[in-house]
């Protein structure tokens, strides 16, 4: 019975692997962190990002978190659901606001 849990533990490990390719919360920045880097004008405040999205796809926002960047900076990470009912998955730039990656539909 243990070897049956063990081995059923080491395949929950190997079916892990691609949520281990997400960022990490330990790269992620607490609330406190993320309002010290807008008011010191290293990021753009979600307020206007969420204010561009929603002119350019329509809809509101489900979630956003900023995450560090592996060569430096941060970026944010916002789940969308557009005017016309997509959930849709951007990555912005936090210090210039740009969307550097787009995936849903």
């Amino acid at each position: 019975m243990k070897r049956i849990i063990a081995s059923l533990a080491i395949l929950g490990l190997f079916a892990a692997g691609p949520a281990l390719a997400q960022p990490k919360w330990g790269d992620s920045f607490s609330p406190g962190q993320a309002r010290e880097a807008v008011r010191d004008g290293k990021t753009v405040p979600l307020s206007k990002i969420f204010q561009n999205l929603k002119r350019e796809y329509g809809g509101y926002q489900l979630s956003a978190d900023l995450f560090s960047k592996s060569g430096g900076g941060a970026e944010y990470h916002i789940d969308w659901m557009t005017g016309d009912g997509h959930k849709v998955r951007f990555v912005v730039d936090a210090q210039s606001g740009t969307i550097t990656n787009r995936r849903g539909s």
